[in-house]
């Protein structure tokens, strides 16, 4: 069950944090300090944060049913099976508000519930037992028993969008880009942190993937204008959620440089750690993952160069020691292509080689493997006894050469 904030909580003056069914987890004097708590526990419990909740144009039919379905269940006319979450959320949607998860349940349960009005006393109101324990609970769910028909359609229609949506979402053959920013800002906001930076920007080379890409700008329009909820990541680890765009906590825009991030950190380990990587410059790289529609990019009659005219955004991150997409240099890319590698297990693997704490056992395998595969080029080296790392030095200069 998704975390959302509200400023029209009951018992709550100002901004609340609730869950999507309107039960109130905190009340707050402040937007961000609701933001906070849902951010704080929905990374907790591992989940998305579900932003602002919206009340979409909720028909006064559902709203009329659910407020006479509440009158009913004053009457005791309810019966024994009503639950508390129900009861909830009929209180909101009677003043217009529902959220997606109640309309995909509202969507199910009328489908699986249409039996329930072939008795009389819940589709009859002439019926001396009108209305039955299954008519009060279907005006609960904002569906009126004796004209279901509108209601079951609008939340059948709805929860088609969302489910499309949902799908629009999905990622699919995902890219990274990686970008070194030359300038954002990283400020006090409240008891959190503001982030202000790119990542990307309009009409400059990219380093060799090995082909040489640019970004046109307008590439990012259509996806900023869809409803897609597009997250901000450490590493482009998605349980190392920062924003959303859906919550407010990410705001993404156009210039004529490129790809503004906007984004209020959340007051979470993570978001702290971050802020002072980025405070003290230790991490100044930022990417963002996208995937490409068909007609999105153009390439030169070579294969050489690639223009993106217009990308799917899915993600944005600020990236932090090894960079995720270190894959990109030439080298590597030819080294994985030429040996079957994944070019980003081969690049972390290069990496390793350097650091402190080593490789690790897969990643031992993967140059093992790929030192077998050119073996007759290093042979020589190999029987002066050379360790992994060095012959995979040499390996990578012979290969930068050819």
């Amino acid at each position: 069950m998704p975390y959302l904030i509200s400023d029209t909580a009951a018992g709550c003056d100002g901004w609340a944090t609730v869950k999507d069914d309107g039960e109130v987890i905190g009340c707050h004097t402040t937007k961000q300090a609701a933001i906070d708590q849902m951010v704080a526990v929905s990374i907790a419990e591992d989940i998305e944060p579900g932003g602002e909740m919206r009340a979409p144009a909720v028909p006064k039919y559902i709203q009329d049913a659910a407020r006479k379905g509440l009158e009913y269940n004053r009457e005791g006319l309810g019966g024994d099976g009503l639950t508390d979450q129900t009861l909830r959320e009929a209180r909101l949607m009677a003043d217009g508000q529902v959220s997606d998860d109640k309309i995909i349940r509202a969507n199910a349960w009328g489908a699986r519930h249409a039996v329930d009005l072939q008795a009389a006393k819940n589709r009859d109101a002439d019926d001396p037992q009108f209305p039955g324990a299954g008519a009060v609970a279907h005006y609960l769910w904002g569906i009126n028993p004796l004209d279901p028909a509108p209601a079951r359609d609008w939340f059948q229609r709805q929860a088609e969008m969302i489910q499309q949506e949902t799908d629009r979402e999905k990622p699919m053959s995902i890219e990274t880009r990686e970008l070194v920013m030359q300038d954002f800002e990283i400020r006090q906001q409240g008891d959190g942190m503001s982030f202000r930076g790119y990542a990307a920007v309009f009409n400059s080379d990219s380093e060799p993937l090995p082909f040489i890409e640019q970004i046109q700008p307008g590439a990012f329009r259509k996806s900023l204008k869809s409803r897609n909820n597009i997250r901000m990541y450490v590493n482009h680890d998605d349980t190392l959620l920062l924003a959303s765009t859906r919550s407010g906590t990410l705001r993404l825009s156009e210039d004529e440089k490129g790809l503004l991030t906007e984004a209020d950190l959340p007051a979470t380990t993570t978001g702290r750690d971050l802020a002072v990587l980025l405070e003290t410059r230790v991490a100044d790289s930022m990417s963002f993952g996208f995937s490409v529609p068909r007609g999105g990019d153009m390439w030169s009659p070579s294969g050489d160069r690639r223009t993106l005219t217009e990308v799917r955004l899915h993600e944005v991150s600020v990236v932090t020691g090894q960079p995720a997409y270190a894959a990109t240099s030439a080298t590597v890319r030819k080294l994985a292509h030429r040996t079957d590698a994944d070019p980003e297990s081969l690049a972390l693997a290069l990496a390793a080689l350097e650091s402190e704490d080593g490789l690790t056992s897969d990643q031992a395998d993967l140059l093992r493997g790929i030192v077998d595969i050119l073996a007759p080029k290093i042979e020589e080296q190999k029987q002066h006894g050379l360790t992994l790392a060095k012959q995979m030095v040499q390996l990578m200069a012979l290969q930068a050469s050819a």
